[in-house]
């Protein structure tokens, strides 16, 4: 499958001194949680380090979330959100590229309210959405949220994928004990694309199947998740402006660009746990994985920085 990095790597921007802020990439996060501020801040720094130019962060001020974000780093761009409240986010999405959903969204009423409508609102302009993490429990108790819309990306953990397959098989009526596998699931719900993580990640449309088998590392940390989906939103926000701006190539890419991103986001992420843990051992956390982004990035796509 390691073609499929040499099939990404026309779709990484090229750093030219004419270009201005924003064309490689403006990105949402669309979570964090009274509990969780980490989660939306790695898939923030994450997007920026890989090379997207803009990193917007939209998180609650409950529990002082956005505030603590805003600490985090000057980098990147925290929206307060005041008592949940869509229109506070729904006007930026004609300005994004790519919004990612869910990192430390947490489960309250009013954040899956706001989740749903921002979601919906992504989906009326086409505009490429990754889900992760809480936002994916939501979609397992409203399945139409996402059903048939082809530039969403789920990236389901271990639980995450059951909860999905339990919810999936109850459209379908199945009434069996058997897990789905990811490409029923992709199928069911409109040919969507899910990574399916593990011990090797599955990435499936339902009609075209690809696993992500690299060398990763054995430490279980948390956050990794959300430095996948910063990945993923990058990529793939990417992959979109490429064919935005090469509309007239003739040749369409032997898998669809949600796949190639997304494999390329996997091949990336591993590749960094991997240097990350070859220095840190078990004392290994997310940020020696982020901090390893740039040297990964150079050594998976050499000429992306000439």
């Amino acid at each position: 499958m390691t073609h499929l990095i040499d099939l990404f790597k026309p779709m990484i921007p090229s750093l030219l001194n004419n270009l201005h802020k924003g064309q490689s990439g403006r990105v949402a996060i669309m979570g964090g949680s009274k509990e969780y501020t980490g989660a939306p801040f790695f898939s923030g720094i994450s997007s920026l380090k890989i090379g997207s130019d803009i990193c917007h962060i939209f998180a609650p001020t409950e529990g002082g979330t956005a505030t603590a974000l805003k600490t985090m780093s000057p980098d990147l761009i925290v929206h307060p959100i005041e008592k949940n409240d869509p229109s506070d986010i729904i006007p930026w999405l004609l300005s994004l590229h790519v919004i990612v959903v869910g990192p430390g969204l947490g489960r309250s009423s009013g954040a899956w309210s706001c989740a749903s409508e921002v979601i919906k609102a992504a989906r009326n302009i086409n505009l490429p959405i990754v889900l992760d993490g809480d936002a994916l429990r939501l979609v397992c108790e409203n399945l139409d949220i996402i059903k048939g819309y082809d530039k969403a990306i789920l990236t389901p953990n271990f639980v995450e994928f059951k909860s999905l397959s339990d919810s999936v098989k109850k459209m379908i009526g199945d009434s069996s004990n058997n897990l789905l596998k990811p490409e029923q699931i992709a199928t069911s719900l409109g040919n969507i694309t899910i990574v399916q993580k593990g011990k090797e990640d599955i990435i499936t449309d339902g009609n075209q199947t690809v696993v992500c088998d690299n060398e990763g590392m054995p430490r279980r940390c948390g956050g990794q998740g959300d430095i996948l989906a910063g990945a993923i939103g990058t990529m793939y926000a990417w992959s979109h402006l490429f064919y935005k701006y090469n509309s007239n190539m003739d040749d369409k890419p032997e898998y669809p660009i949600s796949i190639i991103s997304a494999y390329a986001a996997c091949s990336l992420l591993r590749h960094c746990s991997n240097k990350a843990y070859q220095i840190s051992k078990r004392s290994t956390v997310s940020m020696d994985i982020i901090n390893q982004i740039s040297s990964s990035f150079e050594d998976l796509f050499p000429e992306s920085s000439k």
